[in-house]
């Protein structure tokens, strides 16, 4: 029956196209007749004839024609389609031509259009700021990479925009209502608006966006742009700012209270106390040189925060090094009674580092095994090649590892990935009576952050603690924007 229809609608109008195109003939014919200039068989032969000759020309050119309505409804669904062959009609071969130019043209701004789009998306998924595309009924329209990522969605842009994301609404990803009263206001009055907004899970961010409405929506119906900027790093700089003053002024306080109240002492009630002054001049000492050391520490984190973003390019021969800390230790460690050992190959190549930062992260990892390793403890330090440096390292090839290793009472795990924080502390009692300051390690760790190396710390309680430094070697191939 669906192929009868197109059948007889054709025939339809093969017939209409044919009487109406005869109706002026035959009255003329059938004039004649009724004025006797024709006979009436005369006048149904001639009827007849006119009939046929004006059937045929009319359907071939009725044929073309309908080809060419196949052919146009075929490109709306298809715009590859194949153009037909036509027989007779020129003026349907001139359509045809028309037709064939215009589906060029078409099939040009479509890709063209489409090559607009993909190059748009590659610039918003580009951008390193998560930003969303969202309709008038605050429902998501599109979004880049970094905003897919950051809350796990998929974008198909061959999806149609209606349907895209399933139509969800921003209060689905977003869930704080700063940043959806925002975009209500923004959608509202049609004005710019900026809010600050965070994401609980699965570790808490802080973000600020920028709320952008557009004049008129979009064509895939995007009437808001969010730009978001994560601010969670800087925040936790600046309270890491905050609690470091407060830190150092504490940490200074303490000893310059008690060299004020001591030497007022002597000044006072025990100035003529012999025995006092040696016991007092003592802990002044003791004291002093406490805040001494506080003071070069904090100066050489600064140091080498201000040069963290440059890396060395000397080659230095870290058994000479090693030795020349170890030397320097000794007597420290003969007090202690600790005793200090090195295992170092003669064939491991130099390494990339400034000699006397790399000696100083030595002496800080050696002073604290000594310190903490217990009496009459063992120090081990170990060095070996390395072929493949690890993941957080940015150079790739060989790097030179070197291990201080003591028999302390060990460090918990959970406490491991705080040992690097800046005045950190374990026992802090413990630490403060055998001198540290609570910045060794805080130096140990911006001094590889320079180098581009890396700090592994490996403890368990009872046994002891390993520290170890990977450091590029001189056949290392530093990262592409530093060659």
């Amino acid at each position: 029956m669906s192929e009868l229809k197109p059948i007889s609608a054709s025939f339809r109008r093969l017939l209409v196209w044919t009487v109406g195109l005869n109706i002026p003939g035959w009255g003329v014919i059938i004039l004649l007749g009724l004025l006797e200039h024709l006979e009436w068989t005369t006048v149904g032969l001639s009827c007849a004839a006119i009939f046929v000759l004006m059937a045929v020309l009319v359907f071939s050119r009725l044929a073309d024609f309908d080809k060419l309505i196949i052919y146009a409804e075929n490109m709306i669904a298809s715009p590859n389609a194949a153009p037909p062959v036509l027989e007779a009609s020129a003026t349907a071969g001139r359509l045809l031509t028309s037709l064939s130019a215009l589906r060029t043209m078409w099939t040009d701004q479509r890709n063209e259009v489409a090559a607009i789009a993909k190059s748009l998306q590659e610039i918003i998924d580009s951008l390193p700021d998560p930003l969303l595309l969202v309709d008038t009924d605050r429902r998501l329209i599109g979004a880049n990479a970094a905003a897919e990522n950051l809350f796990e969605i998929n974008q198909d842009l061959s999806v149609p925009s209606d349907t895209r994301h399933g139509n969800l609404d921003l209060a689905r990803l977003i869930r704080d209502p700063r940043i959806l009263d925002a975009a209500d206001k923004a959608l509202g009055d049609g004005n710019k608006t900026s809010a600050q907004f965070s994401l609980p899970s699965p570790v808490e961010r802080t973000f600020s966006a920028l709320l952008a409405p557009l004049p008129e929506p979009a064509l895939d119906g995007t009437a808001l742009i969010i730009v978001m900027h994560d601010l969670t790093e800087r925040l936790k700089m600046d309270r890491m700012r905050a609690d470091f003053v407060a830190n150092a002024s504490h940490e200074l306080r303490t000893p310059l209270a008690s060299v004020l109240g001591f030497t007022e002492t002597l000044l006072g009630p025990a100035k003529n106390d012999l025995a006092a002054y040696e016991e007092f001049l003592d802990i002044i000492l003791k004291q002093a040189n406490r805040m001494n050391r506080l003071i070069d520490d904090l100066l050489s984190l600064s140091r080498i925060e201000l040069r963290e973003h440059t890396r060395p390019t000397e080659s230095v021969n870290l058994e000479v090094v090693l030795r020349n800390a170890i030397e320097l230790l000794e007597g420290q460690a003969n007090e202690s009674g600790a005793q200090i050992t090195l295992d170092f190959s003669p064939s491991l190549p130099p390494a990339i580092a400034d000699p006397n930062e790399i000696s100083q992260v030595f002496h800080n990892l050696i002073t604290n095994a000594i310190k903490y390793g217990g009496q009459g403890g063992r120090v081990d330090v170990t060095s070996t090649l390395s072929q493949s440096c690890p993941p957080d390292m940015p150079v790739k090839g060989p790097c030179l590892k070197v291990s201080v290793r003591d028999e302390g009472d060990g460090i918990s795990k959970e406490f491991l990935p705080r040992l690097t924080e800046r005045f950190y502390r374990v026992d802090t009692a413990r630490s403060r009576s055998l001198g540290g300051t609570g910045l060794g390690l805080a130096i140990v760790k911006h001094i590889m952050s320079r180098h581009r190396g890396a700090l592994q710390i490996d403890s368990e309680v009872g046994i002891g603690s390993t520290f170890s430094v990977y450091i590029p070697a001189a056949t290392a191939r530093p990262p592409p924007q530093e060659q």
